[in-house]
């Protein structure tokens, strides 16, 4: 009788943790477009600018004041994130952006980048 109560408790709690991952991760607001610039913020920190519905054309020979302001007609928005953790992004690469809704209310917004999918480079 213990090994079933036992056994009982593993499978509910590998249900719960299985339920928590798949919730968190639909939780996710997201954002698709081309990253348009990275900016080493120091620290193994970086930001990529995403800016949706642009190609490459659209961004190529633009400094920064231009793209912000592309990024701003456009919705876009800069991702902090950790380098190791998300190595090989690229300008010109078309992303999933995924955060978890908060941001900083600059204009771009600013926020911090739980995950992305890598579309097209």
């Amino acid at each position: 009788m213990k090994k079933i109560w036992m056994s009982l408790i593993a499978f509910s709690l590998l249900l719960a943790a299985c339920g928590k991952e798949e919730e968190t991760i639909s939780s996710f607001e997201q954002q698709e477009g081309m990253i348009a610039e990275i900016i080493d913020s120091g620290n193994e920190r970086a930001q990529i600018l995403v800016i949706p519905d642009v190609n490459v054309s659209d961004v190529e020979n633009k400094n920064a004041e231009e793209l912000m302001q592309l990024a701003r007609d456009k919705d876009g928005a800069f991702y902090t994130f950790e380098v190791a953790k998300f190595e090989g992004l690229e300008v010109g690469t078309y992303v999933i952006a995924y955060w978890n809704g908060t941001q900083l209310d600059s204009d771009p917004p600013q926020r911090t980048l739980e995950k992305v999918d890598i579309l097209a480079k």
